[in-house]
């Protein structure tokens, strides 16, 4: 099965950078995307014309149009050949206070410009503590996609924010066990199958938990895991192409 290994650049790297490191992406099978900072989406559109990696973008205005200085639309996001774009990224909900409500409006904004929103949803480690990580993601889940008409075009990563780097403080880094990440993926996939009202829903499941290249084969190799969204290890070219040769 093809999976759906994305990188997330976040606020890194510069435009040159960003071109040369598209030059190098080694080919593969697996459908590639790269979710690069709104500013580089330009040149990135034309790196990509005749490659086989999708671009991305890392957010979205929960707006169609209008005044809302420093936003950016969907519509927008569509005339530079945007294929995915996150929604809820951990940092989004950490750092911006951004709630399932918005997230709710960024994937309808989306959707109706034909745009696949990259859903991202996951427990912080008192919520994994309190053994209350799969009523939180089954809220997310419900509230991000309230009203939402055709689920089947939104893919979920899920990133349990205990698990990623940029939020552990101390030397003793904590990683979700393999059991973890596919007793997870099974429930979520559960609950989308009784939202979608289908039987196999065809809904694919990311995982973004400090994918690299020491862990991203048997991660990748766990048939409820449809692919990963990358952050860290995206930085550099030689450490995101293992990730796609591992698969």
């Amino acid at each position: 099965m093809r999976k759906i290994i994305i990188a997330n650049w976040k606020m890194n790297l510069s435009i040159t950078k960003s071109l040369e490191f598209v030059k190098k992406v080694k080919k593969t099978k697996h459908m590639v995307g790269i979710a690069a900072p709104y500013t580089f989406l330009c040149e990135m559109k034309k790196a990509l014309a005749h490659k086989k990696i999708q671009l991305a973008a890392q957010d979205v205005a929960r707006f169609a149009e209008g005044a809302y200085t420093g936003e950016v639309s969907a519509k927008m996001l569509k005339k530079l050949n945007c294929t995915y774009c996150l929604v809820g990224h951990s940092e989004r909900r950490v750092y911006f206070a951004e709630t399932d409500e918005n997230v709710n409006e960024k994937i309808k904004q989306l959707l109706a410009q034909g745009i696949k929103p990259v859903l991202c949803i996951g427990e912080k480690a008192s919520e994994r503590n309190k053994k209350l990580t799969k009523k939180v993601l089954n809220k997310q889940l419900k509230k991000a996609l309230q009203g939402v008409k055709n689920i089947d075009k939104v893919i979920i990563a899920y990133e349990p924010i205990w698990a990623i780097s940029t939020f552990q403080k101390g030397k003793q880094k904590k990683s979700a066990s393999l059991d973890d990440i596919m007793e997870v993926h099974k429930y979520i996939k559960n609950v989308l199958e009784k939202m979608s009202k289908s039987k196999g829903s065809k809904i694919k499941v990311l995982y973004g938990g400090s994918v690299k290249p020491s862990n991203s084969q048997e991660i990748l190799s766990l048939k409820e895991v449809d692919g990963a969204l990358v952050g860290g290890a995206s930085l550099k070219v030689s450490s995101f192409n293992a990730i796609l040769q591992s698969i």
